[in-house]
């Protein structure tokens, strides 16, 4: 009878000792698959290499280049439930009474008078239906860019047309068509809703993948994942086509930038970031989108597709061009995607990756 009462207790001691082994072993897999596949990928740089101490003796000033003082770029606050009207901004940043030096041209083009800048840079800004957006956007990168005496142009490539919004494509449109009008070092490929806090996260590329949004408000002030690129990237002409662009077939929200984040791991690029302090963005409130349907399924076969979508698969048949016009604050570009000429194919999917690719990349 006593030990019909202690049977079951038995039973629970082996078993609580059988799940503390199992809990063990769980451990460790998971400490070995992160031991083999850490990656230091990924820095947080400070941008010194781009600004400097004015010199005392001005030595450096007679060389013409640009340089930056660190005191005049500081964190802002930004209002964002309060967008100022266009011709109000108009006003303000390209109107008659704005100082000569500081007035922008037609086109949303500036550039320091005094001072060789280091880059030319074109922003680019994917939009469909987003005014209000914009308009927070136009306001606060006008004058941070002024700021930072970087001669650079903005341009909102515009999706016209019932097709789904299509980041990835419109970016990759919009470098085509920008490097019709000018010859840009350094592109920046900037979502409407993310508005920059502080004027030290310079807008210039290096020879990384350089992720300038490593800090936004929605996510706690944190990078989404460590190999995450989306929000606002810079990287140089020279990159982006090395690895051929984005990809052309996401026609919805999501994944674009996961794409073009592999991209960069396979030619072998580095990710730079601001620190936190620095990388700050508030994100502007909106509903939010679905995500894309099989959006993961499409990321997994990005390496069978890497060098067929993308830059060089754009053909006249691609899209077309319905209007171009340099507004006082922006270049904007009208756009009529084709989603028949760009859709995954069977060839593609069966040749995608595994699953332990996919954990690697979202959990390295």
């Amino acid at each position: 009878r006593w030990q019909g009462r202690r049977f079951p207790m038995r039973v629970c001691w082996h078993m609580s000792v059988a799940g503390r082994y199992l809990l063990l072993c769980l451990y460790l897999c998971l400490w070995v698959f992160a031991l083999f596949n850490y990656s230091s990928r990924c820095r947080y740089s400070q941008p010194d290499v781009f600004i400097e101490d004015w010199p005392a003796d001005d030595s450096r000033l007679k060389s013409g280049r640009c340089y930056l003082r660190r005191d005049s770029l500081q964190l802002q606050p930004i209002d964002m439930h309060n967008a100022p009207e266009l011709h109000h901004l108009e006003t303000a940043l390209a109107g008659p009474e704005v100082p000569a030096q500081m007035r922008l041209r037609p086109g949303g083009s500036w550039a320091p008078s005094n001072c060789t800048p280091l880059q030319h840079v074109a922003v680019m800004v994917a939009f469909r239906n987003r005014d209000f957006h914009l308009r927070l956007l136009l306001n606060r990168l006008h004058r941070m860019l002024r700021r930072q005496l970087i001669k650079y142009t903005v341009f909102v490539v515009e999706q016209t047309g019932p097709e789904p919004f299509n980041r990835g494509m419109l970016m990759n449109v919009g470098v085509v068509e920008a490097l019709k009008l000018a010859s840009f070092d350094c592109f920046i490929f900037h979502d409407v809703d993310m508005i920059p806090e502080h004027d030290r996260n310079v807008y210039l590329c290096d020879e990384n993948a350089r992720h300038l949004a490593s800090a936004i408000d929605e996510m706690r002030y944190h990078v989404m994942f460590y190999n995450y690129l989306g929000a606002v990237l810079a990287m140089s002409s020279k990159n982006f086509f090395r690895i051929n662009g984005f990809s052309n077939v996401y026609w919805g929200w999501g994944n674009e930038d996961d794409d073009i984040s592999a991209r960069t791991m396979e030619a072998g690029m580095l990710v730079s970031r601001p620190p936190p302090t620095l990388g700050r963005y508030k994100m502007v409130r909106h509903p939010k989108a679905v995500r894309i349907e099989s959006g993961n399924e499409y990321f997994m076969a990005w390496r069978a597709r890497h060098y067929e979508d993308g830059l060089n698969a754009l053909s006249r048949a691609s899209y077309s061009v319905l209007s171009r016009q340099a507004m006082p604050l922006y270049t904007n570009i009208s756009v009529r995607l084709s989603r028949q000429r760009h859709r995954i194919t069977p060839e593609w999917l069966s040749n995608s990756d595994s699953v332990w690719w996919f954990l690697r990349f979202y959990y390295p």
